[in-house]
């Protein structure tokens, strides 16, 4: 019988044992798999909205920026405009420059190649006396004379010449063809030549006031391809009465103080 009750006491201690061991192992079997589960979804952060939508609608006191033209398109074309303009107008002074340049380069070439006719007055020795007047061609081309005048006036000083040279009425040449460096004999002139020219009032001995004989000469080059208004050059010299029996008339050109209408080259 005690055999019994002992095997009995054995058998339900083994029975019990294994229950209550068995919580603790289902606690632990939890905790374990808990971090195996899946992760907790995490709430996104709220979102930031832009404070300069809200206050578009708001005036701001700030000035502009200087970038602010580049930003609106409109403003680049006007930029890209305005700076088109510059670049035009400097390539328009630089072309009209260059274009004048070229206009001087050819002048100076017309200039140099062009004939040039100086007047040369010299004494003619003997009992004739008086001045021969001779016009030269200086330049490097033909040139035709189309006309020579000569004239005479008494006045008190070369400032108070007439405005306008009084000239006779006709040329001493015309359609007179010189060569480069050939020199032509226009006319003489004396004391008796030089009263015909002024008349009455021509002095015969030294006046208070100065004689004065001028001309000019009218001709063209007759190589220009392009012949525009003719040349000219215009001359002017004091003529002086003898002082006495023994001296001579004396003839010297003036060129500092004589207007353009009796001094002048074109």
């Amino acid at each position: 019988m005690k055999k019994r009750l002992a095997i009995l006491a054995i058998a339900a201690f083994v029975t019990v044992v294994p229950l209550t061991a068995q919580p603790n192992q289902t606690a632990n079997q939890k905790q374990q798999s808990a971090p195996q589960g899946p992760p907790s979804p995490v709430a996104p952060p709220p979102e930031k909205h832009d404070s300069g939508d809200q206050d578009k609608g708001k005036a701001s006191t700030d000035p502009p920026k200087w970038y602010t033209s580049f930003e609106n398109p409109d403003g680049m074309l006007v930029i890209v405009g305005v700076l088109t303009f510059f670049v035009i107008g400097w390539q328009s002074i630089q072309t009209r420059k260059a274009a004048q340049g070229a206009l001087l380069n050819a002048q100076a070439l017309i200039n140099a190649e062009r004939p040039w006719i100086m007047v040369t007055v010299e004494e003619v020795v003997g009992p004739m006396g008086g001045f021969q007047l001779y016009i030269t061609n200086k330049g490097r081309t033909p040139a035709m004379v189309t006309g020579a005048y000569m004239g005479c006036v008494v006045v008190k000083s070369i400032l108070t010449l007439p405005d306008k040279a009084p000239y006779p009425r006709g040329s001493m040449a015309t359609d007179r063809i010189i060569l480069p460096d050939e020199k032509l004999s226009l006319t003489w002139f004396g004391g008796g030549a030089l009263k015909k020219l002024v008349g009455e009032t021509f002095p015969i001995t030294p006046p208070d006031g100065d004689i004065f004989v001028f001309g000019k000469i009218i001709y063209k080059d007759l190589l220009d391809p392009f012949p525009t208004k003719p040349h000219e050059t215009r001359w002017i010299g004091l003529y002086q009465l003898p002082v006495g029996e023994s001296s001579d008339s004396i003839f010297s050109f003036q060129g500092i103080g004589a207007p353009e209408e009796y001094d002048h080259y074109s």
